[in-house]
């Protein structure tokens, strides 16, 4: 099963939320490792969500192959 995490930009006032690799914690389709943010909800309220494009086609291309 897969699973989504949020990463924090706080300095762009943005929460990119990527697909975890099957059995990892930190492993992003993407391949582009996360960066641990030191953000406080506060600074991230308000705070513009998108999904990782690279992620999300690596999801769709993993779905389709199965």
């Amino acid at each position: 099963m897969y699973e989504m995490r949020a990463e924090a930009a706080a300095d762009r006032g943005e929460l990119i939320w990527h697909v975890i690799t099957k059995g990892t914690s930190a492993s992003p389709l993407c391949g582009v490792p996360l960066e641990l943010s030191t953000a406080s909800a506060p600074q991230l309220e308000g705070a513009v969500e998108r999904y990782c494009s690279s992620c999300m086609d690596a999801f769709s291309a993993a779905l389709k192959s199965s």
